[in-house]
């Protein structure tokens, strides 16, 4: 398990390196953190957030002057929230310490619902059969939303508020758990996973970047098995990649509405797109993609996403009937009856880690839409029955590996052990995908005066084998080895250590492009 802490220099290596690498092997779109301007014209201030977000190195030095400033500390650590007219001042100071990685605007976000509901109640059906009863709840669906409603009797027993009391003033947060976990009872809706633990974080009306984050922090100090993320922005937020990031690698499978913009561009939405989040399309009625829902090479998986029944607080019910029951459209509701449908699978197979939860999903989804994967469905439609039956995956190790920065002990509170340092060890079987999985990194010793063999074998689709220099900060820079052969033929380096004390070297495996799925392959090393 790991916990993210401190900040990862990909985004400041990235911004500043013209290396033809970079471009290829950052996982996410990389943009220059620009500070806002010391004075600025009324306009100039109407373009940028109120609140901005600095990553600086944990330490004494950076608390000090995070007081001086008046900038508050978030969940996420390293991170610091401040007023737009201090931020410039503070990021100046920190960088004068040597303490600034990054400073970005508290970004917006929107949640993921449609208008214009289907009339035609659905859903539940088209994932899990009604005479199907789920296991004893071994596993919670964390909700990063507005404000649950507990006074409904669909969600009020399992229901468990974060950071409350608060006041319920959106229906989107209740109508989000209620897909997922609302009871069958008699009344309401019956939610993919009748009465699975919900552990919810209300956000206000408003969603930022930095509130978000402290969603997920909130969830993992709850130990919340399955965080759904209702929500995202075609803008990236480096903030909330590191929290995401962090939740997957301290054990949680993280959900994510895959976007309503189809017909306003189709633009990538995050944090859906970003690697190790399982992200979710719409489909309708007739199992085909809903006309709103976003298409791109993230998407996973598909659930209802068009007239999915869900429950509304009674305040919010204008749909002419006052039951606190509504019909609802949007990815948004896609994606918890996803994380009901993962927090099931996860109770009943409690050796799979989320990884392998996942991929069972996504190798066990009802193809739908386009014959194969597609950018619209996805794998297809999620089944509980035929992931329950799905034969267990390789688990890929050390995940998320996908910089140097996630494995140096930069942005986790330890570094990665040494995969190799020098004595025989058997071959490490591992997967990488261009989206959800783009690089694997890793760390090893080369004994003194000693030369290493390393070894790619792809035993399926094609992957590359790099190898950095110790002192790397990022892989942004000149590998100092590379082989890059075509389709299963073997990659292979030897690299030499002249000093006479050990050395750190780190080695990087991704797909080539042309790969549509997931890399296979086997590392190994020899002392020479």
């Amino acid at each position: 398990m790991r916990k993210l802490i401190g900040v990862a220099a990909t985004a400041v290596a990235c911004a500043l390196a013209a290396a033809p690498a970079c471009a290829r092997i950052v996982p996410y779109t990389v943009r220059p953190m620009v500070l806002p301007s010391a004075g600025g014209s009324a306009r100039a201030a109407a373009t940028q957030a109120d609140g901005w977000l600095v990553g600086a190195r944990p330490g004494a030095r950076t608390t000090a002057l995070a007081r001086r400033f008046g900038a508050r500390a978030q969940r996420l650590d390293g991170t610091y929230r401040i007023d737009r007219t201090r931020a410039r001042a503070f990021a100046s100071a920190l960088r004068r310490a040597h303490a600034l990685v990054y400073a970005e605007p508290d970004a917006s976000l929107k949640r993921r619902s449609a208008p214009d509901a289907n009339p035609v109640a659905w859903a539940r059906g088209a994932i899990v059969p009604p005479t199907l009863a789920g296991p004893a709840a071994t596993r919670s669906v964390g909700v990063v939303d507005d404000f649950v409603d507990t006074t409904l009797p669909d969600l009020a027993a399992q229901t468990r508020i974060l950071n409350g009391p608060g006041a319920v003033l959106g229906p989107h947060g209740t109508e989000v758990a209620s897909a997922a976990s609302a009871v069958a009872n008699g009344t309401g809706v019956v939610g993919v996973y009748p009465g699975v633990p919900i552990v919810n974080y209300g956000l206000p009306p408003a969603i930022t970047c930095s509130a978000a984050a402290n969603g997920i922090q909130a969830m993992l100090d709850a130990k919340a098995s399955i965080i759904n993320l209702s929500f995202g922005s075609a803008n990236e937020c480096f903030t909330l990649f590191r929290a995401v990031e962090g939740a997957f690698g301290a054990g949680a499978l993280v959900v994510a509405a895959g976007g309503n913009e189809f017909l306003q561009g189709n633009p990538a939405s995050f944090p859906a797109s970003w690697p190790h989040v399982l992200s979710v399309a719409a489909i309708n009625q007739s199992l085909q993609p809903a006309f709103f829902s976003n298409a791109n090479a993230a998407i996973d998986v598909s659930a209802p996403g068009q007239g999915v029944p869900v429950d509304v607080p009674l305040q919010f019910d204008i749909d002419g009937t006052a039951d606190s029951v509504t019909l609802a459209d949007g990815t948004s509701f896609a994606a918890p009856m996803v994380a009901g449908a993962a927090a099931w699978v996860s109770s009943a197979r409690t050796d799979l880690t989320n990884g392998q939860l996942a991929d069972i999903l996504r190798e066990s989804a009802q193809d739908v839409g386009a014959r194969g994967y597609d950018p619209q469905t996805g794998f297809g439609l999620v089944n509980v029955p035929r992931a329950l039956a799905q034969k267990t995956p390789p688990p890929d190790p050390l995940e998320p590996n996908d910089e140097i920065t996630f494995i140096d002990g930069s942005s986790f509170r330890q570094p990665d052990p040494y995969l190799w340092h020098g004595p025989p060890r058997q071959p490490l079987l591992a997967s990488a995908d261009e989206i959800e999985d783009p690089v694997d990194v890793y760390r090893i010793r080369v004994p003194a005066r000693g030369r290493a063999r390393i070894e790619v074998r792809t035993l399926f689709g094609d992957a590359d084998l790099f190898v950095f220099s110790g002192r790397s900060r990022s892989l942004g820079g000149r590998p100092l080895a590379r082989s890059t052969r075509n389709g299963r033929a073997t990659d292979r380096v030897t690299i030499r250590n002249t000093s006479g004390s050990p050395r750190r070297f780190y080695v990087a495996v991704l797909p080539v492009s042309r790969t549509t799925l997931n890399s296979v392959y086997s590392l190994r090393f020899r002392r020479l």
